[in-house]
C-alpha cells in the first residue's frame, strides 16, 4: 500500500511540475521528466515488473514518432514515457491510457471550443475550409450510425457513449475548420536564422517550390522538429525563410488533469464498458 501511495505521489507531483512549467514557458523540462523515468525504471528493476519497463520503451516509442513529425513535443512524450514506468497499472487496467485518454478528451474540449470560437470572431472563411467541413460532415454521419448500431446491440454502455460522443462532436467542429484556424493562429513565416531549437515546421503551408527545397534539397523529408542540424541543412540548400509552427496549443495541464481524473476514477475502463 505504502508503495502504490508513493509511486501515486511522484506521478502527481512530476504531472503538476509539467503542468505548471508547460503553462508558463511551453516547456515541460528535463528536471521534471527525466527523475521520474529514472525513478520508474529503479521501482520497476526492483520490483521485477518488467512489463512496467516494457510498456514505457513502447510508449516513448510511439511517442517520438509522433515527436518526429511534430504531432507532439518532446517533454509531453518524456512525461508519459515516465507516468508509464511508475504506474503500469492501476485499478486493473493500464494507467497509461485512462491517463492519455482522458486528459486528451479534455484537451479536445477545451481547444476546440476555444479556437473555433475565436475562429468564428474573425470570421471562418468556409470556401478556404470547405475540404474540411465535407470531410467532418461525412465523419459524422459514420460515427453517429457506427456509435447507434454498437449501442443498440449492447456493445458499449451509455456511459461510453456520452463521453467519447460529446468530445467528438468538438472535434469533428476543429476538424472541419482546421485548416483555416491553423492558417490565423499558428503558422508564421520566420528566417532561417531566427529559427528557435524545437521550432516545427508547417510543410502543408509552404509553397510547392519551398517544399521541395525543405524536403528534398535540405534533405528533411516530412520531419517538422528543427534543431542546428537540421538549420544548417536549410542554409545549405539556400532556403533563407520557412513557414513555422508558433504558439501551439500547451498540452501539459491536460496531462496533469488526465493523471488526477484516472486516479480519481480507478475503476474507469470498467465503468466506460458498464460491465459489458
Amino acid at each position: 500500500m505504502q508503495e502504490i501511495l508513493l509511486r501515486e505521489a511522484a506521478v502527481l507531483i512530476a504531472s503538476a511540475a509539467g503542468a505548471y512549467t508547460d503553462f508558463k514557458t511551453g516547456y515541460i523540462y528535463d528536471w521534471v521528466t527525466l527523475p521520474l523515468i529514472a525513478l520508474g525504471l529503479l521501482a520497476d528493476i526492483y520490483e521485477q515488473q518488467f512489463t512496467g519497463i516494457a510498456l514505457g520503451a513502447i510508449v516513448f516509442g510511439l511517442g517520438y514518432a509522433l515527436y518526429y513529425t511534430g504531432k507532439l513535443g518532446g517533454g509531453d512524450v518524456k512525461l508519459y514515457t515516465g507516468i508509464a514506468l511508475i504506474m503500469p497499472s492501476y485499478g486493473g487496467g493500464l494507467f497509461i491510457l485512462s491517463a492519455a485518454f482522458l486528459g486528451g478528451l479534455c484537451a479536445v474540449v477545451f481547444f476546440s471550443a476555444y479556437y473555433v470560437t475565436g475562429y468564428a470572431r474573425k470570421g471562418i472563411d468556409t470556401q478556404y475550409n470547405s475540404k474540411g467541413i465535407l470531410r467532418s460532415a461525412l465523419l459524422l454521419v459514420f460515427i453517429a450510425a457506427y456509435f447507434y448500431a454498437l449501442y443498440s446491440y449492447g456493445f458499449i454502455s451509455p456511459q461510453y457513449a456520452a463521453t467519447l460522443g460529446v468530445p467528438m462532436l468538438f472535434g469533428l467542429a476543429f476538424a472541419a475548420l482546421e485548416k483555416g484556424i491553423r492558417k490565423e493562429f499558428f503558422v508564421k513565416r520566420i528566417r532561417v536564422s531566427e529559427l528557435e531549437d524545437d521550432e516545427l515546421l508547417a510543410h502543408d503551408f509552404m509553397r510547392e517550390e519551398e517544399r521541395k527545397a525543405v524536403q528534398e534539397k535540405a534533405g528533411l523529408g516530412l520531419k517538422a522538429v528543427i534543431g542546428e542540424s537540421e538549420k544548417a541543412k536549410l542554409y545549405g540548400a539556400g532556403i533563407i525563410e520557412v513557414a513555422v509552427y508558433r504558439n501551439l496549443p500547451r498540452f501539459g495541464p491536460f496531462i496533469f488533469l488526465g493523471v488526477l481524473l484516472a486516479l480519481a476514477m480507478p475503476g474507469f475502463p470498467q465503468i466506460m464498458t458498464g460491465g459489458i
